[in-house]
């Protein structure tokens, strides 16, 4: 039950995809200040051993994997390898993603299956197979996608991550009936566009979108920052969101609302 000594991961296995660097690298570390065990997976090995190294030398218990999110074999193979070290996952935080701007008519196949992939097919199996162990477990379990601002509202140069994440949505939404009667609660923290070298560079790429960071995001003017996204998961990872499930949170300064 949610209460108020309940924004916590105490002991909690917490799976963190995309973790090297951005906003999954500061969920991570936010975990970890949270009491979480973490179990922490991107594709860039040498970013993952310097955040495991920052989370031991506090006191704190991190293995690390290689994960190909766009791959489902790369996935399967991360998941049991945290199964294997800790025995159960308690959170799974689906944060990896990818995009590159473009406008629609200029996208090509390959490229439109690799955001698709990367935004939306992971999700699904990362999550698919995190809700398997959840309920063979039998005590419940959390469930936060990272999606975006961008699969709430029309997004210009972005027609594939959008459909993507607005699937991200919808999904959670379908996850979160399906997988109530085991206690698992499936939600997603929708961003506004957040200070990363992916962010830096769309705004570098086109000045449409730079000009539109700067005035649709009403509370800044400018990008949010990693912890302001970090800590509305770290919310819905804990019980005190124990009555929240197929929410899509958007933390986006008002971008949305006008």
């Amino acid at each position: 039950m949610g209460t108020l000594d309940s924004f916590t991961l105490q002991d909690k296995v917490v799976v963190v995809t995309g973790a090297g660097r951005g906003i999954g690298r500061v969920i991570a570390v936010d975990a970890f200040k949270c009491g979480a065990r973490l179990a922490i997976g991107s594709r860039t090995k040498g970013e993952l051993e310097t955040l495991k190294d920052e989370i031991e030398g506090a006191g704190g218990e991190c293995m690390m994997g290689s994960l190909d999110v766009t791959q489902v074999n790369s996935i399967r193979q991360f998941l049991d390898g945290v199964i294997e070290h800790f025995g159960r996952i308690d959170v799974l935080i689906n944060n990896a993603g990818y995009n590159k701007l473009a406008k629609i008519v200029d996208y090509d196949e390959e490229l439109y299956d690799l955001i698709v992939d990367a935004n939306l097919k992971n999700v699904f199996f990362c999550s698919q197979m995190a809700a398997q162990q959840m309920i063979a477990q039998g005590d419940g379990g959390a469930i936060v996608n990272i999606s975006s601002q961008a699969g709430v509202v029309g997004a210009p140069e972005r027609g594939p991550y959008s459909g993507a994440k607005g699937g991200v949505n919808n999904m959670t939404r379908t996850m979160a009936a399906e997988w109530a009667e085991h206690g698992i609660r499936v939600n997603v923290v929708a961003p506004t566009v957040t200070r990363s070298p992916m962010a830096e560079q769309a705004m570098s790429d086109s000045q449409a979108f730079s000009d539109a960071v700067k005035t649709k995001n009403l509370l800044r003017g400018d990008l949010a920052e990693p912890e302001e996204i970090s800590a509305p998961v770290i919310f819905l990872a804990s019980q005190a969101a124990s009555m929240i499930t197929g929410h899509t949170l958007v933390v986006d300064g008002g971008w949305t609302i006008v």
